[in-house]
């Protein structure tokens, strides 16, 4: 799949960049416009993101700004991240009460004996994958060998890399594996310091699409690798003496996501206006565009269209550990637990979208459904 700008963008010089938001970082705490009312007294929760700002992310921003955990009396902290296995440790350790990161880096963790529940889920579709350069020599997963491929250690996609070469006939031996920096990875790509780079679509393509620079997909799901994208998740100590707070705080959460569905526009305005580090760039606006378009796309499936934003399939997210833990796991490594002693549709289930509210959605998201392969 070659993903190409839904319209052309400005030149690759005012690209945002993993590296730009970074830089931005003392701005992500403070909202420029559409300030949040003030916070009545309550709980206060601690919400780490698994991954910077962006666009894709920009529903957890509206449920802050609408004020929808406000009206439940809740004051939320968002904390940008670094990668899912960070997110991770983080709420496993106590670090944040509550966090999002990406389905596979879950169960793996989970398998591997992690304090963590999985609550919600957040999209249905992980995009994980491999981006080469559309116009580059990769075109089919064979051709990645004898060239260099970009990763980052704590990112959700890397653990899955050989897994995908064993099932796409890839020999892993003849690819040279280059590890970076989240903040260079796709800047990596685009000057040629690596030939392509694994990743969560989602994440990536809307910086190679707003660059100007356009990449071909190589979805692990061609092969049999696919997994749900960001579950909400919380340690067991924290949910067995917070259920009333967390599934307030998921209701809210998906109220933004709601919205965000239905008024894309509006959605991308109020999230660059709490983002100056993105809106100060001239293709700030494509980019959380096609952050805000993806996410909506990846949400409008058979879960959450006939059971409500955030529910889970017990059976696919099973179905989904083993798969972890078969592809990525040791021999010696102990097979994934119940999922019902780890996953649970208990605290989600009330905000939901009618037939003809995912009509519009599913022709607003066409284009972007698209680009990650999934029209």
């Amino acid at each position: 799949m070659t993903a190409k700008p839904p319209a052309k963008p400005p030149a690759a010089s005012t690209a945002i960049t993993r590296r730009t938001l970074l830089a931005g970082g003392a701005a992500l705490a403070v909202p420029l416009a559409f300030p949040h009312p003030a916070i009545a007294e309550g709980a206060k929760i601690r919400y780490t993101l698994s991954w910077l700002p962006t666009g894709q992310y920009a529903y957890v921003y509206m449920a802050r700004q609408l004020g929808y955990w406000k009206k439940r009396g809740i004051e939320v902290d968002i904390v940008s991240g670094r990668g899912s296995l960070g997110a991770i440790q983080g709420i496993a350790s106590g670090q944040f009460e509550l966090g999002g990161a990406a389905t596979g880096a879950n169960l793996l963790s989970i398998t591997k004996g992690v304090d963590l529940r999985i609550l919600g889920t957040q999209g249905y579709d992980a995009s994980l994958g491999v981006l080469v350069p559309a116009k580059g020599p990769i075109k089919k997963p064979k051709d990645i060998e004898g060239r260099k491929i970009g990763v980052t250690a704590a990112g959700g996609d890397t653990p899955f890399l050989p897994a995908y070469y064993k099932l796409a006939g890839v020999d892993a031996n003849k690819v040279t594996t280059v590890a970076l920096d989240s903040k260079i990875i796709e800047e990596s790509v685009m000057s040629g310091q690596v030939d392509c780079m694994v990743a969560f679509g989602m994440s990536s393509i809307p910086n190679f699409v707003s660059a100007d620079f356009p990449v071909r997909f190589l979805p692990f799901a061609d092969v049999g690798i696919q997994f749900y994208w960001v579950n909400t998740l919380a340690r067991s100590e924290y949910l067995e003496t917070n259920k009333q707070l967390i599934a307030d705080f998921q209701d809210g959460l998906f109220e933004g996501m709601k919205f965000a569905l239905l008024n894309p526009e509006e959605t991308v305005e109020r999230h660059l206006k709490e983002h100056e580090e993105i809106a100060i760039s001239k293709n700030g606006k494509l980019f959380t565009e096609l952050g805000v378009g993806m996410v909506s796309a990846c949400m409008n499936a058979p879960e959450s269209r006939e059971h409500g934003l955030g529910y889970t399939d017990l059976d696919k997210l099973a179905a989904q550990a083993k798969l972890a833990r078969d592809y990525t796991g040791a021999a010696t490594d102990p097979q994934p637990p119940p999922v019902a002693s780890y996953a649970s549709n208990d605290l989600i289930g009330k905000v939901t979208l009618t037939a003809a509210e995912w009509d519009v959605v599913h022709t607003k998201t066409k284009k972007y459904a698209e680009l990650l392969g999934r029209a």
